[in-house]
C-alpha cells in the first residue's frame, strides 16, 4: 500500500504490535540513541519502532527505528516480503519477447502499468499539508528534536534525510540521505561524499561560478521515498521516480516558500536554504554506519532561508552505529530490489548478499551459474565496475546451490574450496570516504575470492582434514584470548609483545592447517559478528595479507599438493603499522549514559530486563 504521510504508516505498525510509545520524557542528548541501541540489536520480535511522545527541548515527538526489521521494512516498501521487490522489477525488466497474445499483452499491461505509476511528470500542488506552518523570520532548526548520537559527536545531526540538489548544467534532481551537522539554528554542515550526486551538482557549480545553489532538506512523508534517497541509482535517474513506482502513484510537490526546488507535499518537515559551492566547513566526528568516528573534515555549508512542516509534524530520524543497527535494512531492500538489475548485466549471477557485518561496502557474496574456470573472476571485475559496487572492498563468489544469506555455509564453501594463494584476486581501486583502513584517502586494496568448486581435475581433490591445534603451544605463543572456528584460528594479541605478521609465521610453524584473523587485545574472539565486523572494517587487502605459503604469485607453481593459507592483520594500525592516515575512534556509548538508561529502563515503560 501507499502512505500518504508518516503517520499513516506509524499507525500500521503500532496496531500490528511492531511500535511502542515511550511518554517518559527524555533527552535527545545520547539517552534516546542509548535506547534505540538496544532495540536494533535485539531479536526480530522484540525489535521495535520507538515513538519519543516528550523529547526535552522540542514540542515535537520524535520517531526512530522504523525500519528496523525486515517485516516493517517490506511494509515501507509496500510489500509483505522484500523479495516480492525482486520478482517485482524482474518482471518489469524481462527483456525477453513472450510467446503469444495472451503473455504480449500481460506484459504489455505491466509494463504500462508501471509507467503509470512513474507518472509523465512530478504532480504539483499549490498548497500542502508540509507549509502549513511556514517560518522564514529568523527560521531555527532547533525547534526539532535533533539528536546528538554519540559522545565524541562534532554536534547534533539530522541523519534521515532526503537532501535535494539541482545539477546547474540539466536541472536534474538529485535526492541524497547524506547526515547534516547542526552549527547553530540557521547553520548546517551538508556530508556528501566525493561519488556521491550532490557532489557532482557542487562542481558542476563551482564550474559555472554559481554562488547560491538551492538545497532543500526533507524529512518524513510517505516511508517509500524517505527510502529513495539512499538507492544507489545511476547518475541522472531522479529518485522520486522509483518512490512512485514503489508506491503506486506519482509523487506529490509543492513549490519551495524561499528557493527554487520542489519537494514533497506531505512530508513532515522541510529545511530550504542555499549552499556556495566554494565555502567549506569542518564537520565532524561522527558516530558512523562503520562503527567508528567519521575524522573532521572540510564539507559545503547550508544557510537556512525558511523551516515549513505541519502543524502535528513528527521528527522522524536513524540512528547509525556498530552493526546490527536500522541502517541494515535499508541497505536490505537495495539488496533485493537490485539483484534483476545485476542479473540484467551478468545473467549468470543468482544471488548476493550483503551481510551487516559488511556495512554495505567491506563485503558482498554472489553466487553464480559457473561454466568455465576464471568465470569467479568475470564477475569480480564486472560488478567492480557497476555503479557504486566499484566500492565494494572484497567479493566472495560461490556455486549457484550456496544460499548466500547463510553465512555458515558461506563459511564452509571457503574453507573446503579456497588456496589463498591460487583462488584470491587482489587488486587497487577506488573504496568508500568512510573506509578507515584504505592507505590512501578512498583507494586501497580490494579483494575477490574464488570460492566455487574447481572443475580442474588436479584440484578437485578434496583437502585433507587440519590437524588437530596445537593448543598448548598456542597459548603459549599468543595467551589464551584464542578460539577456533571454521578452520580458522581467531587471537586476540597484545601487539607489544608481538608484531601481528610476526605472530602468523610463528603460529604456521606449530598450527600449519589453519587460517589467522588477528585482532586487538581486547576484543572478544568468542563473539564471530564482532569477530567478523573487525576483520573487514581493519583490514586493507594489500598491506595487511599474508599468505601462508609467501606473497601472492599468480604464477607460481600451482600442481604441488600444499595448501595456501590466509592470515588477516584485522589489529588498529598507526604509522608503525603502514597506515600513514591516523585511525579514527571506535564507538562507544559513556559508562555514565548506560548506567542512567539501565536505571530509567522501568520508567520508559519498557518490561525489566527486555
Amino acid at each position: 500500500m501507499a502512505y500518504k504521510r508518516l503517520n499513516d504508516f506509524i499507525q500500521q505498525l503500532e496496531e500490528a504490535g511492531e511500535l511502542i510509545r515511550i511518554k517518559t520524557p527524555v533527552s535527545p542528548d545520547l539517552e534516546i540513541t542509548e535506547i534505540v541501541d538496544r532495540f536494533s540489536k535485539m531479536p526480530p520480535a522484540q525489535n521495535k519502532a520507538l515513538l519519543f511522545e516528550q523529547v526535552e527541548g522540542s514540542r515535537f515527538p520524535l520517531v526512530v527505528n522504523l525500519y528496523g526489521n525486515e517485516r516493517r521494512m517490506a511494509w515501507a516498501m509496500g510489500v509483505n516480503d522484500l523479495d516480492e521487490l525482486t520478482g517485482r522489477l524482474a518482471k518489469l525488466i524481462d527483456l525477453k519477447l513472450p510467446k503469444g497474445l495472451g503473455p504480449m499483452m500481460e506484459r504489455g499491461m505491466g509494463v504500462f502499468d508501471a509507467l503509470r505509476r512513474i507518472g509523465l511528470g512530478p504532480s504539483k500542488v499549490k498548497t500542502a499539508p508540509v507549509q502549513e506552518v511556514v517560518i522564514t523570520e529568523n527560521p531555527d532548526v532547533n525547534i526539532m528534536p535533533i539528536l546528538k548520537c554519540w559522545p565524541h559527536d562534532g554536534g547534533k545531526y539530522i541523519t534521515l534525510t532526503s537532501v535535494i540538489t539541482r545539477d546547474p548544467n540539466t536541472g536534474g534532481r538529485n535526492v541524497g540521505m547524506y547526515r547534516v551537522q547542526v552549527y547553530d539554528g540557521q547553520t548546517l554542515g551538508l556530508h556528501w561524499q566525493r561519488h556521491k550526486g550532490a557532489k557532482e551538482h557542487q562542481e558542476a557549480a563551482k564550474e559555472r561560478k554559481q554562488n547560491r545553489q538551492p538545497v532543500a532538506i526533507v524529512l518524513g512523508g510517505d516511508p517509500a521515498a524517505m527510502w529513495c534517497g539512499s538507492a544507489p541509482l545511476p547518475p541522472g535517474i531522479d529518485e522520486f521516480l522509483l518512490a512512485n513506482w514503489l508506491r503506486g502513484k506519482p509523487t506529490q510537490f509543492v513549490k519551495c516558500v524561499t528557493q527554487e526546488l520542489e519537494v514533497p507535499a506531505n512530508a513532515e518537515f522541510v529545511i530550504e536554504g542555499w549552499f556556495d559551492p566554494n565555502e567549506h566547513r569542518i564537520e565532524g566526528p561522527f558516530g558512523d554506519h562503520t562503527g567508528f568516528y567519521t575524522p573532521e573534515d572540510l564539507f559545503p555549508v547550508m544557510h537556512v532561508t525558511a523551516i515549513t512542516h505541519r502543524r502535528d509534524a513528527i521528527y522522524p530520524t536513524t540512528l547509525v552505529g556498530k552493526p546490527p543497527v536500522e541502517d541494515v535494512w535499508l541497505g536490505k531492500a537495495t539488496e533485493r530490489l537490485f539483484l534483476p538489475l545485476m542479473k540484467l548485466f551478468m545473467g549468470e549471477i543468482v544471488d548476493y548478499a550483503m551481510p551487516p557485518e559488511g556495512v554495505f561496502h567491506n563485503l558482498v557474496i554472489v553466487s553464480i551459474k559457473k561454466r568455465f574456470p576464471g568465470h569467479a573472476q568475470k564477475i569480480m571485475y564486472g560488478l567492480w565496475g557497476l555503479g557504486l559496487m566499484m566500492l565494494t572492498k572484497a567479493f566472495i563468489i560461490v556455486d549457484a546451490d550456496v544460499d548466500v544469506h547463510d553465512m555458515a555455509a558461506v563459511a564452509r564453501e571457503v574453507v573446503t574450496n579456497v588456496d589463498w594463494r591460487r583462488d584470491v584476486t587482489v587488486v587497487d581501486g577506488p573504496v568508500d570516504q568512510l573506509d578507515h583502513s584504505a592507505i590512501q584517502d578512498s583507494y586501497g586494496g580490494k579483494i575477490g575470492v574464488d570460492a566455487t568448486r574447481s572443475t580442474e581435475p588436479q584440484f578437485m581433490k578434496p583437502y585433507p582434514p587440519p590437524a588437530p591445534v596445537a593448543a598448548e603451544k598456542l597459548t603459549a605463543l599468543v595467551g589464551n584470548k584464542w578460539c577456533e572456528t571454521h578452520q580458522t584460528l581467531v587471537i586476540a594479541l597484545d601487539k607489544a609483545q608481538i608484531k601481528p605478521k610476526d605472530a602468523m609465521k610463528k603460529i604456521w610453524e606449530i598450527c600449519p592447517d589453519y587460517n589467522l584473523v588477528i585482532l586487538d587485545h581486547f576484543v572478544d574472539v568468542h563473539n564471530l559478528s564482532d569477530v567478523a565486523w573487525r576483520a573487514l572494517g581493519n583490514t586493507d587487502w594489500q598491506r595487511d595479507m599474508l599468505i601462508s605459503r609467501g606473497a601472492i604469485d599468480h604464477y607460481a607453481e600451482r600442481n604441488d599438493e600444499a595448501r595456501a593459507h590466509i592470515g588477516l592483520d584485522a589489529t588498529s594500525k598507526d604509522a608503525s603499522d603502514g597506515h600513514p592516515r591516523g585511525w579514527p575512534e571506535e564507538i562507544w556509548m559513556s559508562p555514565e549514559m548506560v548506567e542512567r538508561v539501565n536505571r530509567r529502563w522501568t520508567e520508559y515503560g519498557f518490561a525489566p530486563g527486555s
